[in-house]
């Protein structure tokens, strides 16, 4: 009975394992009823061990503190409302399309400032090289940037925001930006490359084809393309899209 019990322990266990383990594959992400927390995505990719998207929402008045371990940094995206991010003993209260970039062993204190709740994505990645610190602080450390800081450059087929293109410590390159895409219109034409990418759609329709499948796309939709994956964005609704775009590798 007892060498059973035993077996069963370590079949759950190695259950839960490969569960934790399961590998990120290229497919789209909805954002179903935003509540105090709800998690998106959660898995391994080419170049992280570990990675996690959560969407949260505070209510007005309340706060959220957080500090993250040794090895994994993290990437907030406001969605809706004012956060107030306290960082260092300073705080920032941003707002929609604003993000803050947190280093390895960062806590900080998410607030809503606003009197309706307040919603964001919270991205947590640990990768499979070591993390380098020093590259990391020689390179900006945790930052905010907030949207109304930003220029926004006129385009071809719309226009765009550079937020930052520069190494962090879990990764050799982190580069993001949001595009604003006209009516009927593609970003570019389809293409492969060897970062991963995230296709985050904050106004507007769009439909994204990555890896022979095509996936409609309203708000708070996000599509994660793998790593050599064929892959595409067109503008498929009415006036303007606008999105995110970040990769790493």
């Amino acid at each position: 009975m007892m060498k059973a019990i035993v077996c069963f322990v370590l079949l759950f266990q190695l259950a839960g394992a490969v569960a934790q383990s399961k590998v990120v594959t290229s497919g789209l992400h909805h954002w179903k009823a935003p509540n105090s927390k709800e998690t998106l995505l959660n898995g391994t990719t080419t170049y992280f061990d570990s990675f996690e998207v959560f969407a949260e929402t505070i209510k007005p008045g309340k706060e959220t503190n957080y500090e993250n371990s040794s090895d994994t940094e993290e990437l907030i995206i406001v969605k809706d409302g004012q956060v107030a991010v306290t960082l260092k003993g300073s705080s920032k209260s941003i707002g929609p399309g604003s993000v803050a970039f947190l280093m390895p062993g960062e806590k900080y204190q998410c607030k809503n400032s606003s009197k309706a709740p307040a919603s964001f994505y919270r991205l947590k990645f640990k990768p499979k090289s070591p993390v380098d610190v020093a590259r990391g602080n020689s390179n900006g450390g945790s930052f905010l940037i907030d949207w109304n800081d930003l220029e926004m450059k006129k385009t071809e087929p719309g226009g765009r925001r550079d937020f930052f293109n520069k190494p962090t410590s879990t990764c050799q390159k982190y580069e993001m930006h949001v595009t604003t895409l006209n009516e009927g219109l593609p970003s570019h034409a389809p293409h492969t490359h060897p970062e991963e990418e995230i296709i985050l759609l904050i106004r507007g329709n769009a439909t994204m084809m990555v890896a022979d499948k095509d996936y409609p796309m309203v708000p708070g939709d996000f599509v994660f393309a793998a790593s050599g994956d064929f892959h595409g964005i067109r503008n498929t609704g009415k006036g303007q899209c606008e999105y995110f775009a970040f990769q790493w590798k």
